[in-house]
């Protein structure tokens, strides 16, 4: 198992009253899994994605990672774990406006490898796999660009390779496919069914009805609840 999440909530407040953003959620991820989390906007899946990948530490509860249990685990050595091992895709694709696309993407592994930042070309740079993945979703003709000159597609898909260029043992994606066309989207999908099959554990919050046919298990998150769902209760989506 490579993650094992057990009673775990997230509680904010707002306007004076307390609420649960996430709520008593048990989860358990394998090697190999590919897990996908439907709901709707405000149901707690952005807030228990960013849990998982240990952007936000919870109220209460454990999130225990390839042995390691987060609550154990100090700010810095969790931002290296993040950072090393877990590809984490926010939904809203996040770009140093002074670099460049393939220097946005390369930072990562300059942090893990406590090196600068080197770049000459796109092949020189990253090994096969990611030249691959640059070639598979279709930017490999951007790296060169400046982010402001990049669509919201664009972006989200270059931050599908950033977050593959450390070839973490888990992927977390926060609605990988917003912005793309049908097209893409497919490709997006198919490029993490991948991933999954080759070993890696990926979980998937969407909106995306088209992600129903990947996943190994399905939920549905509501109101900040995360409940087990079969075909039947997508009406054969």
């Amino acid at each position: 198992m490579i993650l094992n999440v057990s009673n775990l909530f997230k509680t904010y407040t707002r306007r004076g009253e307390e609420f649960n953003a996430v709520e008593d959620v048990e989860f358990f991820a394998w090697s190999g899994d590919f897990s996908v989390i439907f709901g709707e906007s405000g149901s707690g899946k952005s807030t228990l994605l960013s849990l998982l990948s240990g952007i936000n530490r919870p109220t209460q509860g454990s999130i225990v990672f390839n042995g390691a249990d987060f609550a154990n685990l100090t700010d810095a050595e969790i931002s290296k774990v993040r950072n090393d091992k877990i590809g984490y895709i926010p939904q809203e694709s996040v770009f140093l406006p002074h670099f460049t696309v393939l220097e946005n993407i390369l930072l990562p592994r300059a942090l893990r490898d406590g090196k600068n930042i080197e770049v000459k070309n796109l092949t020189d740079s990253v090994d096969d796999d990611i030249v691959s993945k640059f070639e598979t979703l279709g930017i490999a003709h951007l790296v060169n660009e400046m982010p402001a000159e990049l669509s919201g597609g664009e972006l989200k898909r270059a931050s599908i390779v950033r977050a593959l260029v450390n070839k973490p043992d888990i992927v977390i994606a926060d609605e990988p496919t917003s912005n793309l066309d049908e097209n893409n989207a497919k490709i997006v999908f198919d490029l993490l069914a991948e991933l999954a099959h080759s070993g890696t554990s990926v979980i998937v919050a969407t909106h995306d009805a088209r992600g129903f046919k990947y996943g190994d298990r399905i939920y549905t998150m509501h109101k900040g609840r995360l409940l087990p769902n079969s075909e039947s209760d997508f009406g054969g989506l």
